[in-house]
């Protein structure tokens, strides 16, 4: 947990996978005295035991993290998510464009979000920014990102209770239909007569409440975006 007792002097940590960007800034904010330091690991617990040991005023972090000792993507949303439950001030600065991703990390608590491709100097101030307690992006443009962030959300959740209503049966035509396979197709697989399969559809198409099956498949692929 954060120490509210943290020392007065600003200090950042940077929780960066690209060693030249994280270099750079660190070496930058040493030469204006803010006490700066690279995440020794990039696995999550790490981080948290290092944000506990230096008790930084400002975390910077990054959204794609490389891969884990596994192969697989680290993702820094869920990071960003347990450190300001922690009570740690985080500062998104990634090279991502997924709005939802982002978004996502700011309705996890994280202050702010800035690109990678912002001129240098812009992401200087912004740390200095924060420092100062003042917003280091505009609010409405933080809330607008979150209230499209959780209305999407809410759609997901009323498509995943649409689907829930399906029979087996009728998830296994769906999925045929999103691997783009016809009707016939299916029919001749399954071994049943092509009435059955389009009756099964029409079904489908009541209970997802769309009315042809391309917004069938659409609603589906919605879900994997």
């Amino acid at each position: 947990m954060s120490n509210p007792d943290r020392a007065v002097s600003p200090s950042v940590l940077i929780v960066d996978d690209h060693e030249l960007f994280s270099a750079s800034v660190e070496m930058t904010l040493c030469n204006r005295g803010i006490h700066a330091v690279r995440a020794h690991s990039l696995e999550p617990s790490a981080v948290l035991d290092q944000a506990t040991q230096l008790q930084p005023s400002l975390i910077l972090l990054d959204l794609d993290l490389g891969r884990d000792a596994e192969g697989r993507p680290r993702d820094g949303v869920p990071l960003a998510r347990d450190l300001t439950r922690s009570g740690w001030q985080v500062l998104l600065v990634t090279g991502s464009t997924e709005r939802e991703r982002i978004a996502e990390a700011l309705a996890a608590g994280a202050a702010a979000w800035l690109s990678k491709s912002v001129p240098f100097d812009e992401l200087i101030y912004t740390i200095l920014d924060g420092f100062a307690g003042r917003p280091m992006m505009d609010a409405k443009e933080r809330q607008e990102l979150i209230a499209e962030y959780r209305a999407l959300q809410a759609q997901q959740r009323a498509t995943n209770q649409k689907l829930a209503q399906l029979t087996k049966r009728e998830r296994q035509v769906l999925d045929a239909l999103v691997a783009g396979k016809r009707a016939k197709v299916i029919a001749e697989e399954s071994y049943v007569s092509i009435a059955t399969v389009r009756s099964q559809i029409r079904s489908i198409l009541a209970k997802l409440n769309v009315r042809s099956q391309l917004e069938a498949v659409a609603l589906v692929k919605s879900l994997n975006r």
